[in-house]
C-alpha cells in the first residue's frame, strides 16, 4: 500500500482547490480539514501560501509533461492531438478549471517564482503543440497561415479560454470548438493512407 506523504497529500489537496476556488478560495484551515492535520503542521512543510502554491503549479506541471511525453510522436498527428485534448475534455464544463488558468487571474499578486512556474508551464505547452504543428506541415497539402509557434500560441490560448467557457457554461461545447481549431489543423488521415 502506498501511503502519501503530509506535504503531498497536502498539494494533492492544494491543486484541487485551486482548481475549483483560485487562489484566495481557499485557506490553510481548509487544508488543514481535508489532510486531518493542524495548520501549524501545513506552515512546517510551506511556511506560506506562496510556497504551497509554487509547489502545486510546479507539481501540476510536472505531471502535463509526463502526459505530453507519453504521447508517441511517430503516431499520425491528428491521433496525437486527440490524445493532447483526452485529458482537457476529460475535465471541461467540471467544477475545476485548469490550475495555471485559475492563477491567471490573480497573476499580479503572485510572487515572481509562481509567475515563471505557470509560464513554463504555458511554454511546455506552446512548444509541445509547435512541434507537433511543425510534424503536421510536412503532411498537409497547405502551409499554415503563420509559422508554427504562433500558431501553437494562438491554440493553447484558444484552449484555455474553451476550459474556462466550459466550465461557466457548464458544458464542453466550448473547449470542443477550441479544439476544432487544433484538429482541423492536422492533415487529414484518410490523405495519409491513401499515399
Amino acid at each position: 500500500m502506498n501511503t502519501r506523504s503530509v506535504r503531498e497529500q497536502l498539494v494533492e489537496h492544494a491543486l484541487v482547490l485551486i482548481r475549483r476556488r483560485g487562489f484566495n478560495g481557499f485557506s490553510y484551515r481548509d487544508l488543514a480539514d481535508l489532510v486531518g492535520v493542524k495548520t501549524s503542521s501545513i506552515h512546517y512543510y510551506f511556511p506560506s501560501k506562496d510556497d504551497l502554491v509554487l509547489a502545486a503549479v510546479r507539481e501540476y506541471g510536472t505531471r502535463r509533461r509526463a502526459r505530453l511525453d507519453a504521447i508517441d510522436a511517430s503516431l499520425p498527428p491528428a491521433e496525437q492531438a486527440r490524445q493532447y485534448l483526452a485529458p482537457l475534455r476529460a475535465g471541461a464544463g467540471t467544477d475545476q478549471a485548469c490550475l495555471v488558468g485559475m492563477l491567471s487571474a490573480d497573476v499580479l499578486m503572485l510572487p515572481d517564482a509562481v509567475r515563471a512556474a505557470m509560464q513554463d508551464f504555458i511554454r511546455l505547452n506552446e512548444q509541445w503543440l509547435a512541434s507537433l504543428f511543425e510534424r503536421a506541415a510536412a503532411q498537409r497539402k497547405s502551409p499554415y497561415p503563420i509559422p508554427p509557434q504562433q500558431l501553437a500560441q494562438v491554440v493553447f490560448g484558444a484552449l484555455q479560454n474553451g476550459l474556462i467557457s466550459a466550465r461557466l457554461f457548464g458544458t464542453p461545447d466550448r473547449l470542443d470548438a477550441a479544439a476544432a481549431l487544433l484538429t482541423s489543423a492536422m492533415p487529414a488521415e484518410q490523405a495519409l493512407a491513401a499515399a
